[in-house]
């Protein structure tokens, strides 16, 4: 069976798996390996690579994600257009638990992560430093694609939001949850950066799908979050990712072009680097 696809889906908190079984291949990577293995499923005629970007038992903490490796791979299969699907708080009364969103802009608040394939050593040394343009770090046209999806399938949603990325794997405090809201954040997460820069040096389109399971911190004590309500959120969102990170695969057109913020020479520094031993395929 051949193992290229075009389209990739990254399952976050409460997506481990597709439907449809299909091949199951492990890249190795020159920057480690990845969250797990990569499944290759065939949804309504496209073919999609699925990786659970917490592994399949949820067991990679969010500042641990090897989020290089998983992109690399990714790219190694031949993927263009990426979808991921994420957790997040609401910051503002606007967005409630319950509320899907397709954010548009991104603050980073992380630390201490593997964040460019372009730190002027490793495998991408001989393209030497590179500065990706990240004025709008989401691909415009995955982020209308899956706009339309979620639209069809009928819950609460916003086209476009400014998602913090904090570190994790604690959640805020309430003054850092005011702190980003009047810093201009709608909803915060853990995973979205690198991940969507990581892609766009690759030169591969990224659009997310996240999820409203809480008001991060809130006003009162009992509303704060805690894992016991996100899981017990999460557990009815599972279906609607699944569903519509699908049909939002499928409707990707077969001449879809993703933008090039980097000089084509500069990744193909990076994905013509030596990896271990090559792709295993299991079925």
């Amino acid at each position: 069976m051949n193992s290229a696809a075009r389209v990739a889906i990254i399952g976050g908190s409460g997506l481990y798996r597709l439907e449809g079984g299909g091949e199951v291949v492990e890249i190795p990577t020159p920057y480690g390996p990845t969250s797990g293995a990569i499944s290759l499923v065939d949804a309504g005629g496209a073919r999609i690579a699925f990786l659970a970007r917490h592994g399949r038992g949820h067991t990679v903490a969010p500042q641990a994600v090897n989020y290089r490796a998983n992109l690399w791979a990714l790219k190694r299969l031949g993927v263009s257009a990426v979808f991921a699907s994420a957790a997040c708080g609401g910051l503002v009364p606007e967005l409630a638990p319950g509320t899907y969103v397709v954010p548009d802009q991104f603050i980073d608040r992380t630390w201490g992560r593997r964040d460019t394939f372009f730190d002027g050593e490793g495998p991408g040394a001989a393209a030497g430093v590179q500065h990706l343009p990240a004025s709008d770090p989401y691909c415009p046209d995955l982020r209308q694609i899956l706009a339309a999806a979620i639209e069809e399938a009928r819950v609460p949603f916003v086209p476009a939001a400014t998602m913090a990325v904090i570190n994790g794997p604690r959640f805020s405090t309430r003054a850092e949850s005011r702190w980003l809201a009047q810093a201009g954040a709608h909803v915060v997460g853990m995973t979205q950066y690198p991940e969507a820069v990581l892609a766009a040096e690759l030169g591969m389109g990224y659009a997310a799908l996240a999820f409203v399971t809480d008001s991060d911190a809130g006003e009162h004590a009992a509303e704060a979050v805690t894992a016991e309500a996100v899981w017990a959120r999460l557990g009815e969102a599972g279906k609607v990712f699944e569903r519509v990170l699908a049909e939002a695969a499928r409707r990707v057109p077969a001449d879809y072009e993703p933008r090039r913020l980097l000089p084509d020479s500069a990744v193909r520094a990076v994905m013509g680097a030596s990896a271990p031993a090559g792709m295993g395929v299991r079925p």
